[in-house]
């Protein structure tokens, strides 16, 4: 006859139970960053979550701030003729010398190359004159321009393989951050389908895995969004949309909001808008100034003050000179 076996008291069971839960692994964990140091390869592969946390994945490096750092790829997009190249070229000036821009500073002065695509020769020098006057900085020596004048043939296109060779023969290795400005004047043809984003988006990919930074400049379309396919931020990092504010003070001053429209290394709360207005004197020297936020129209606070008076949308429009649309959109505003 069978003996059965004797079962286990309930204080037994619970013990047990509670020794499972605690039970430790058999090998203690060590520090992410402490195991063998990462490098790409070019097979695919799949790598285990166990050996992946212990990659020594270097730290990234920050060129302005936190805001632009190594390892990434971004998107500058703005209307034309409204400061997109006076801040592209205000950064790569600060990022190269290590000095302040609207509020930001990088660890240490950076390697920059500038691609320009189409401003002439004389206005590119005076610019970058007029902005190292204002920094109060001499002309980095290790931020290095490229300008269409200064070669006799066209512009090599970023989106084919051929292109692509002739611009790494150019620029080689040994840089952090490279501005591209603009993308329409370097993509050849000058489509902005997702079809002929993709070959420069691998591109970018490409550097960006070396560890250095690719920033784009573009421009905006009829929606104010960046112009072309909206595929052209899916690989992104980071994209900034300069939104411009109209010179209702009539000082002839630039101003405009940066506002970041994707971040995928920082949290909502340290990618706040910036109210930059650049101002240029009878010299052509110019001087930046800035505030956290948003440029905020003074005509708002007029059509708001008209609407608890009892004016009609259409009497406000009037008043200020305005289309109805945009008041409607104004008294919208708290």
């Amino acid at each position: 006859m069978a003996v059965a076996a004797a079962m286990p008291s309930k204080e037994v069971m619970k013990t047990t139970s509670q020794s499972a839960k605690v039970a430790r692994p058999r090998s203690p964990m060590t520090e992410p960053n402490q195991g063998r140091p990462f490098r790409p390869r070019s097979e695919m592969r799949l790598i285990s979550a166990a050996k992946f946390v212990h990659l020594e994945v270097p730290r990234r490096k920050n060129h302005w701030g936190r805001l632009i750092q190594s390892n990434q790829t971004g998107m500058l997009f703005g209307p034309r003729g409204r400061g997109k190249t006076w801040v592209a070229l205000s950064l790569a000036i600060c990022i190269s010398a290590c000095i302040a821009f609207l509020g930001r500073k990088g660890r240490r002065a950076r390697r920059v190359i500038y691609l320009d695509g189409e401003m002439d020769l004389f206005t590119l020098r005076q610019r970058i004159l007029s902005l190292c006057r204002s920094f109060n900085v001499d002309p980095p020596s290790n931020l290095k321009l490229f300008t269409p004048e200064a070669f006799t043939d066209l512009l090599p296109s970023i989106n084919t393989a051929e292109g692509q060779r002739a611009i790494d023969e150019m620029i080689g290795t040994d840089w952090d951050v490279i501005f591209i400005d603009n993308y329409s004047a370097w993509s050849g043809d000058g489509r902005e389908t997702a079809e002929a984003w993709a070959p420069m988006m691998r591109w970018m990919l490409g550097h960006k895995r070396a560890g250095r930074t690719v920033i784009v400049i573009h421009h905006t379309g009829k929606t104010g969004k960046q112009r072309g396919s909206s595929s052209h931020e899916d690989a992104l990092d980071w994209s900034v949309a300069l939104k411009p504010v109209e010179d209702v003070a009539g000082d002839g001053a630039l101003r405009f909001n940066l506002v970041w429209e994707k971040s995928r290394h920082l949290a909502n709360t340290e990618v706040q808008p910036i109210a930059a207005t650049l101002r240029q004197d009878e010299n052509g020297d110019v001087s930046w100034h800035h505030k956290e936020g948003l440029h905020r129209d003074p005509r708002i606070e007029k059509a708001l003050a008209m609407k608890v008076k009892g004016l009609s949308q259409v009497a406000i429009a009037d008043e200020l000179g305005i289309d109805r649309t945009t008041v409607g959109r104004w008294l919208k505003t708290k």
